[in-house]
């Protein structure tokens, strides 16, 4: 913790106030990621089901007769 003697007491609790703000943020940054950090990437599962609407599209669309197509 920061000592701050500027000599006018407003100014001083402005500044503890400051510094325990930055203090509570950091400590919840923190917890935020060990929260993070202890849970499964769920950017695997994101890709894996990206992947398969992809293809489902490219065969249903690859499946459309000639004749349909535009004129």
């Amino acid at each position: 913790m920061k000592r701050h003697m500027t000599g006018d007491v407003w100014a001083d609790a402005k500044l503890l106030q400051a510094d325990e703000l930055v203090a509570e943020a950091r400590a919840s940054t923190a917890r935020r990621a060990l929260v993070r950090s202890s849970r499964p990437p769920r950017r695997g599962v994101r890709v894996r089901l990206g992947a398969f609407l992809l293809a489902v599209g490219h065969r249903l669309l690859g499946s459309v007769p000639n004749s349909a197509g535009p004129a």
